[in-house]
């Protein structure tokens, strides 16, 4: 059983998405699961350049030179995987966007329709890994994950995870309150049922969302701590 996340956030190891990943391969590991997390921010990446190459000169293929095709094998061998991100201009970061699209080659030129009316391209291959998504937002609320969930849901995950005031993780708050200990349990837990083979309870995924901070303690923490950055800064000249 092989868990893999690929970790879009520009802050790579230091990130508050790595945070949340952390403690979800732990549990995966205690169930048994070899897991590896990706940091796409140390790797080379390209942007597609869509050109179709990989659907008609060299099909199946990228005609790119870069890591991508190591990490799209390790994509296809995997059993799961996750696509970690934090909330960029309402949807996920660059980094992933660019990771994801590089995944073209997995497909066929050949448009389908599905039932609900929705079109998809055929798959190139059989076996296709099992997904899931890790995504935080530095602000409060729950709207700030529309965009991905629409897109994330087409993929028909088996966890998502949606976390608001994801700055209470690391330079705002306390990381070892009680209600971020709970936090950080119950990602071990979804880790250990999902390896296990079943759904992850609702009562995990319940835990997994419950609220860290409230709003407004959360938006006074944020801005007293951009004030002091900004004085920082304007003291440093």
């Amino acid at each position: 059983m092989k868990v893999t996340v690929f970790n879009g956030s520009p802050r790579g190891r230091n990130s508050n998405t790595h945070r949340i990943v952390e403690p979800l391969l732990e549990g995966a590991r205690e169930a048994g699961a070899e897991t590896e997390e990706v940091f796409l921010v140390e790797r080379d990446i390209k942007h597609c350049r869509g050109c179709f190459g990989c659907w008609g000169k060299t099909p199946g293929k990228c005609v790119i030179n870069d890591e991508m095709p190591e990490l799209m094998d390790l994509f296809l061998e995997s059993d799961y995987v996750g696509l970690g991100t934090p909330i960029y201009s309402m949807y996920m970061t660059g980094l992933l966007k660019s990771f994801t699209e590089r995944l073209l080659p997995l497909a066929t030129p050949h448009i389908r329709r599905n039932a609900d009316g929705t079109f998809y391209h055929d798959g190139r291959i059989k076996r296709f890994p099992r997904v899931f998504c890790v995504a935080n937002c530095g602000f409060p609320g729950e709207h700030n994950f529309d965009l991905l969930k629409a897109m994330v849901v087409r993929m028909s995950p088996v966890l998502e995870i949606y976390r608001n005031c994801g700055e209470v993780l690391g330079d705002i708050g306390e990381a070892d309150t009680p209600a971020i200990s709970e936090f950080y349990d119950a990602l071990r837990q979804a880790g250990r049922e999902m390896v296990a083979g079943g759904p992850v309870s609702e009562e995990t995924v319940r835990r997994i969302h419950a609220e860290l901070i409230s709003d407004e303690e959360y938006m006074a923490g944020a801005n007293r701590h951009w004030d002091e950055e900004i004085r920082r800064a304007e003291s440093q000249g």
